[in-house]
C-alpha cells in the first residue's frame, strides 16, 4: 500500500535533503512548496505586500499538491510531501485530510539548531544546489524560524512520527 512521508521542521532544517533521500529510498514522487510556489508565481511577485500575496498563493498550492498527491497514492505510488506545515493548525488539517482519505501517512520532522539552519540557508542561497528552488532573505529567515511550532508529544499520539536531526546525518530516530 502506498504512502506519504511528510516532512515537517523549520526552514533550512534539511527537510528538501532528507526529502530526496526518502524519495529514493521509497520510490516516491517528490512533492515540495518551494518548488511549485517558484515555477508559478515568482514573476509576478510583487514588490510590496508579500506576505498576503504568499499565503494565498500558499494556500492553493498546498490544496493542488495535496490533489496530486492523494491522486498518486489511489495510483498506488508513494509520495514525499514537503509542504511548509510550520504550525500545527496547519499539519492538523493534513492529519485530518489523511484519515479522512484513508491514507498512510509517516511524518518526519526535521529539525537542526537555528545557528546551522541560518548558515545553511545563506550557503544554499549562493550555492544553489541540488536543493535549491528560491533565495531566503535573512528577514524571512527569522520570521518563519519565530512561526515554526515544534511537534509536541500529544501531536504524535496515534500517528507514526520519526524525529530527524542534522546533527544526526539526517537519519530518523525513535518515535517519542
Amino acid at each position: 500500500m502506498a504512502q506519504i512521508q511528510l516532512i515537517v521542521g523549520p526552514v533550512g532544517a534539511g527537510k528538501s535533503t532528507f526529502g530526496l533521500q526518502l524519495s529514493h529510498d521509497h520510490a516516491a514522487v517528490r512533492l515540495t512548496l518551494d518548488d511549485w510556489m517558484t515555477r508559478l508565481f515568482s514573476p509576478d511577485r510583487p514588490a510590496e505586500g508579500v506576505m498576503d500575496w504568499y499565503v494565498e498563493r500558499c494556500e492553493r498550492c498546498v490544496d493542488q499538491i495535496w490533489r496530486v498527491a492523494a491522486s498518486l497514492i489511489a495510483a498506488n505510488t508513494n509520495v514525499v510531501l514537503e509542504i511548509g506545515l510550520i504550525r500545527r493548525h496547519e499539519r492538523e488539517r493534513t492529519y485530518w485530510r489523511a484519515e479522512t482519505e484513508n491514507i498512510d501517512l509517516v511524518v518526519h520532522v526535521v529539525d537542526a539548531p537555528r545557528a546551522l539552519r541560518r548558515e545553511r540557508v545563506l550557503a544554499r542561497n549562493s550555492e544553489r544546489g541540488e536543493t535549491f528552488s528560491m533565495t531566503v532573505p535573512e528577514p524571512i529567515f527569522e520570521l518563519a524560524s519565530d512561526m515554526w511550532e515544534p511537534v509536541a508529544d500529544a501531536e504524535c499520539n496515534g500517528r507514526d512520527v520519526h524525529f530527524v536531526s542534522a546533527a544526526q546525518g539526517l537519519k530518523p530516530t525513535e518515535t517519542p
